[in-house]
């Protein structure tokens, strides 16, 4: 009597889907401008400005913070007026960027010369108010959120900035200065990353499937005084993210119109009984097989993950991983034992392994 094991065949199903990263980088200016309008007045002009916008995406709404130093150190100062303009020059009227809202603006954080409240607020602009005092810690900084950008196309708009010793911005400006920023847009940075499942089934495997191939297993002669065995081995991997699912489907050892009956159970091998199954450990009874290994999270499923203990029922599940998962290499060991009755001929079992991902 001779046994083979032929075309161990893998199949795979792996549903089609994409998934896409959507990452946005947003460009930002940090504007230190010098006025170049040169006052009508006396008020002198502010230092180390800057305006750092927290998104500048047009239309966004958004955090804005204000960093200067004041440059009259001796005049008090009751009031500061942020008017936001198309340009710089404080002669000319402010002129409001098309969709700029700071009526909204809320003063939510303020250093170096503190006290101020909102006074008013009104489309493109804000009043701080204070009891009047001289400015002696520099540089100071203003934060104001809700402020919402200029919408359109990207482009460079002015903030003024003007103290007064009144309490309302009005009269005669003590210091000066202005600050420049502008809007930009997203930048859409896209790939994919398609559904992923690696399978292979051959005799011998390395470490991937590049290796893999022959697909007939030889038991040799059957004999009822000793067992006859085998091996194979199946490598699989998934990006999916409810891991996969390895099952089994064939018939038993037959010859012609006679049979060798499989295993119902795990059940030891015991010469002399007709008997055909397989597990995924390593074994000593009879010696032949391997454990699971590599950096993957598959594991034999309770019926074929025992050492020494053989079964095969088609369609059974024998190892699955229930996430994603990197490779992962299994070892089938087949055994067959025949009574002496046993009729003689050339036994063969086909078995198909199917590898599912579930996404």
């Amino acid at each position: 009597m001779k046994a083979y094991i032929s075309r161990l065949l893998p199949r795979t199903f792996a549903p089609k889907r994409a998934g896409s990263i959507m990452l946005i980088a947003l460009l930002l200016f940090l504007g230190s401008a010098q006025m170049i309008a040169i006052p009508k007045t006396n008020a002198l002009q502010m230092q180390n400005r800057s305006l750092r916008i927290e998104d500048p995406t047009a239309g966004v709404t958004t955090r804005y913070t204000f960093t200067f130093s004041y440059a009259d150190t001796a005049t008090p100062i009751g009031s500061l007026l942020f008017q936001i303009c198309t340009d710089p020059f404080i002669e000319l009227p402010c002129n409001a960027p098309t969709g700029i809202d700071a009526s909204g603006a809320t003063l939510t954080q303020q250093a170096g010369e503190t006290g101020f409240t909102v006074l008013a607020r009104q489309t493109n602009s804000i009043t701080l108010s204070r009891a009047p005092t001289p400015p002696v810690a520099n540089p100071s900084q203003y934060i104001f959120d809700n402020v919402v950008n200029p919408t359109g196309a990207p482009r460079s708009f002015y903030v003024r900035i003007t103290t007064y010793t009144s309490l309302d911005a009005s009269g005669t400006n003590v210091d000066y200065g202005g600050v420049v920023n502008a809007t930009t847009q997203g930048i859409a940075v896209s790939t994919k990353v398609p559904p992923i499942l690696k399978f292979c089934v051959g005799l011998v495997l390395g470490d991937d499937c590049t290796t893999a191939d022959d697909s007939v297993v030889d038991l040799g002669n059957l004999s009822s005084s000793h067992v006859s065995s085998g091996s194979s081995q199946l490598i699989a991997a998934t990006n999916a993210q409810f891991g996969l699912a390895v099952a089994m489907y064939g018939t038993t050892m037959t010859s012609g119109t006679n049979v060798i009956p499989a295993l119902g159970a795990p059940t030891v091998s015991a010469p002399g009984n007709a008997q055909f199954g397989l597990n995924l450990r390593a074994n000593s009874d009879p010696v032949m097989g391997q454990d699971p290994g590599g950096p993957g999270v598959i594991i034999p499923t309770s019926n074929y993950n025992a050492p020494n203990r053989y079964m095969f029922q088609t369609g059974d599940t024998i190892a699955t991983s229930p996430v994603a998962t990197d490779s992962r290499k299994l070892t089938s060991t087949y055994i067959v034992n025949v009574p002496p009755t046993q009729s003689p001929g050339v036994y063969t079992a086909t078995l198909t392994y199917i590898c599912t991902a579930t996404f």
